[in-house]
């Protein structure tokens, strides 16, 4: 019995001695591998803190025609400028600094006249984390006006495809210059819409062209980086009237070959069919709703591409 119990305790002092340096190289390499791991986390956590962290205060520069200057805006603050400003400020709890370059009646090569003369339009536009753009409205609107009689002939397809070409070389020479002062900053360009269509629904080459219109800017800025469109075309085109168009049709019986210039006044006058989206005053520019309308979708188009505007550090 003694003799097994002496040839045990080798064995059990080598199985203690084997546990004691099992435990301390766990705790020593164990240890280590978790300030490892903790520091990696760490790392990850500071990394991610990095990316995301948003800005404090933010400089909006808006450039383009009377839709940027606020026309039709009956608080004369300066239409979706001032309500994208405010709307920022509420949900983003950010400081916004806005500048607004809108001029009424200006066409793209006009816009990029100024910007090309005006030194404070470039410093503005350097310094700008959101660039907000409204232009075409009256590139188009000189073309229909010039051919207003020839609508319906087959020969106003051509007019059009030559301009369309034209106002492609335009726009792009237009954002190529805003890149040449800011070559970082989203660019959220508004589509032009069809401020006629609840007068004359029937003439569907109004708005078949504003559609075309729309995009020949699209197929420019697909071509291009960090370039937006948002899109009013249709419930500002419709108005009230939206999703309803086949039941104006029938109650709108006009002939816009038979119009004389009185009969067009009051067909414009007539509060029944106006655009309640759009100035009383004109039945052209957007009115307060209206504004309220660009200014959602601005920001809707604005979230959706938060990244290239919001965050302090972008990937």
């Amino acid at each position: 019995m003694n003799k097994i119990i002496k040839n045990l305790v080798p064995v059990i002092v080598c199985c203690i001695l084997g546990l004691i340096f099992y435990l301390l190289f766990s705790f020593a390499f164990g240890s280590n591998e978790t300030k490892v791991n903790q520091r990696t986390d760490s790392s990850s956590k500071q990394a991610a803190s990095k990316q995301t962290k948003q800005k404090k205060k933010i400089r909006l520069v808006a450039l383009g025609d009377s839709l940027t200057q606020g026309v039709g805006d009956t608080t004369n603050k300066g239409g979706y400028v001032h309500l994208i400003q405010e709307k920022l400020k509420k949900n983003n709890k950010l400081s916004v600094a806005t500048e607004n370059f809108g001029k009424a009646g200006d066409r793209s090569d006009q816009i990029l006249e100024r910007l090309k003369k005006s030194a404070s339009m470039q410093k503005q536009l350097s310094n700008a984390d959101v660039i907000v753009l409204t232009v075409g409205g009256n590139d188009l609107m000189q073309t229909l006006q010039k051919n207003f009689t020839s609508l319906s002939s087959a020969d106003f397809t051509k007019v059009m495809a030559s301009a369309e070409k034209v106002y492609t070389d335009k726009l792009n020479k237009l954002l190529q210059s805003v890149r040449i002062y800011n070559a970082k900053a989203p660019v959220f360009i508004y589509s032009v819409y069809n401020p006629f269509y609840v007068y004359f629904p029937r003439l569907t080459q109004l708005q078949k062209y504003t559609n075309e219109w729309n995009n020949v800017t699209l197929q420019v800025i697909a071509k291009k980086r960090n370039i937006y469109m948002v899109q009013i075309n249709k419930q500002l085109s419709e108005g009230q009237y939206l999703g309803k168009t086949s039941q104006l049709k029938t109650t709108t019986v006009t002939d816009l070959d038979k119009l004389n210039g009185n009969k067009l006044t009051q067909i414009v006058s007539n509060k029944e069919e106006k655009n309640n989206y759009l100035s009383s005053d004109d039945h052209f520019h957007p009115n307060l709703k209206g504004y309220n309308y660009m200014t959602e979708r601005l920001y809707a188009v604005m979230m959706k591409h938060k990244k290239t505007w919001l965050n302090e550090v972008n990937n």
